[in-house]
């Protein structure tokens, strides 16, 4: 195991994480929200993935999942810390109506989401900022680093999920960026290898 890294044992799910995956096929039939949706798969490439980042985070950190799809990884997340203060943030109405309907269901405290593009100048002003920005295989290096930059509280991090493809990504080639920490790690049973690309920002935020 490595260093940091949680591990799901699809048979033996906590009954929050059992009733997220029992949410996600029901929807997925209408909604087409992921392409992953057996029961192992969900548990694994979807929920022991999303735990990745909890040993990059302080305890009661407030954190922003930017482009956070059908709610990972900020809602596996908030189910293994509580004390975490999450915000659910995308573009797409049906996934946000999804998570809104597992934070419901799982009746999660101190956890919104909110319908939004993160470019948007109302929602920068509406959401405030975070001690940690995280996103999950949605946008390039570049991209989410933008993006993410209105939303950092001062010595906040910037905490991007990938798969192995992106040694082949365009970097930052600015000092506004320093890329902290990488952490490698591989899915239980073989079932894919992923990074965590952990920057911090060398500007003083608004």
């Amino acid at each position: 195991m490595s260093f940091g890294q949680r591990r799901i044992d699809p048979s033996h799910l906590k009954p929050e994480f059992q009733k997220f995956s029992e949410l996600l096929k029901k929807w997925n039939k209408t909604y087409n929200l992921t392409a992953i949706t057996d029961d192992k798969s969900i548990a694994i490439k979807h929920f022991e993935d999303s735990l990745a980042p909890l040993h990059f985070l302080p305890s009661q950190a407030r954190i922003l999942d930017l482009g956070c799809g059908a709610g990972f990884p900020g809602i596996p997340l908030k189910i293994e810390n509580s004390d975490l203060e999450v915000i659910l943030l995308d573009s797409v109405k049906k996934k946000i109506a999804f998570c809104e309907a597992v934070i419901r269901e799982l009746k999660l405290q101190n956890i919104l989401a909110v319908c939004g593009r993160a470019e948007d100048s109302e929602i920068i002003k509406k959401l405030g900022c975070f001690d940690a920005v995280i996103s999950r295989a949605t946008f390039s290096i570049t991209t989410f680093l933008k993006l993410a930059k209105p939303f950092l509280k001062k010595d906040a991090k910037v905490i991007m999920m990938k798969g192995p493809e992106w040694m082949r990504e365009e970097k930052p080639n600015d000092a506004e960026w320093k890329l902290d920490k990488i952490f490698d790690y591989e899915l239980t049973e073989n079932l894919g290898r992923r990074s965590l690309l952990i920057f911090k920002s060398n500007f003083a935020p608004l």
